[in-house]
């Protein structure tokens, strides 16, 4: 009876266990396996852990030094309102070239001139990408424009017309007239608030926004249908420049990309869909009236809009044809933008009054 109560007793404590309780060859067998199993995968996990933590090192070494920052949000919680005095700062203890990184982000700030122009002249092929923010991929059609495409043969025939052609002397030079009478509009608008303040900056923001559509569609549309699209032009692009210019966390974390969580992305597709309204109404125009008499009428003045120039190498089969989006992305980023951003990121309030 009490050797059958032990071995009652020894098979309970066992349980489930019960063959590593037994001594027999078999169960030994199973054993050593799964030993040299625990083993290998230790080992394994320590030789990688080491492999990552040695290119871990080597990356760092190869970067430039700056300040380490918090775990996960990195240098950001430091970030202040004049992001200029705290970039010298950290130069004056870290030198011309220091890295810093915002949130999972990791940026490397230049502030000396020979490094600037080694960048942006000697390696401008090296750094020809770019890193878009969401709200100006979203305005730019995923990049579709010169200054957010891949470096690449798309991006330099964009490149070749915008320069060579849109913006050649002879075409800007013919475009002389236009500005003239914009700017002699604006000194007209300013004399007749004699007595009153005039906010220069706001004043000179909209003749150079009026001088640019003017260069637009200038000779596409009637008077008067210019003045309203232009009107509509410059309320849709400034809001359009108050969300870009706003922080977006999903810039600094991208895993929260999809979330959307401040709504930067979906104001900025409304906004960009005005101005979308707007480049589609001067397409569609531009069609309707026949682009061999616009192009006719546009020979006769001596020169052209950027939508003729844009929409002529829209049907070409000759390797230079751009689609709708490509122009569109293309007339989005190249002219509103500075201007526009200017003066929201300043809001220069100098004001004058004529006596």
């Amino acid at each position: 009876m009490a050797s059958n109560t032990d071995n009652m007793s020894s098979s309970t404590i066992c349980g489930p266990w019960s063959w590593f309780c037994k001594g027999d060859q078999d169960n030994e067998d199973m054993l050593l396996p799964i030993i040299l199993l625990a083993v290998s995968v230790t080992i394994l996990g320590t030789c990688l852990f080491q492999w990552g933590f040695k290119k871990q090192r080597e990356t760092a070494d190869k970067l430039p030094p700056g300040p380490r920052g918090l775990p996960i949000v990195g240098y950001l919680p430091f970030l202040g309102p004049n992001l200029h005095q705290m970039f010298m700062e950290l130069a004056l203890t870290y030198g011309p070239i220091y890295k810093l990184s915002i949130g999972r982000k990791l940026c490397v700030i230049i502030s000396s001139p020979a490094l600037v122009k080694e960048v942006v002249r000697d390696q401008d092929i090296t750094f020809a990408n770019r890193n878009p923010t969401i709200a100006a991929k979203t305005f730019s059609y995923g990049g579709k424009d010169i200054a957010f495409q891949p470096y690449g043969p798309e991006w330099r025939m964009l490149r070749k017309i915008f320069v060579r052609e849109m913006q050649s002397n002879a075409n800007l030079d013919a475009f002389y007239s236009l500005r003239r009478n914009k700017v002699k509009e604006s000194v007209n608008e300013t004399y007749r608030k004699i007595g009153k303040p005039v906010n220069i900056g706001k004043l000179a923001f909209s003749t150079v926004i009026n001088m640019i559509s003017g260069m637009f569609w200038g000779g596409t549309l009637e008077v008067d249908t210019e003045i309203d699209i232009g009107s509509e032009f410059r309320a849709a692009a400034s809001e359009l420049i108050e969300i870009l210019g706003k922080p977006n966390v999903s810039d600094f974390f991208p895993v929260l990309a999809r979330f959307d969580i401040q709504g930067i992305e979906r104001k900025m597709k409304k906004a960009t869909q005005r101005i979308e309204k707007i480049y589609d109404f001067v397409m569609d125009e531009w069609i309707e009236k026949g682009g061999e008499r616009v192009e006719s009428e546009a020979k006769n003045d001596q020169r052209k809009d950027f939508m003729h120039f844009l929409l002529g190498f829209k049907e070409q089969d000759s390797g230079r044809s751009i689609s709708r989006e490509q122009i569109k992305a293309l007339l989005m980023v190249t002219f509103p933008l500075p201007p526009l951003y200017y003066y929201e990121s300043c809001k220069p309030k100098w004001t004058v009054t004529i006596i």
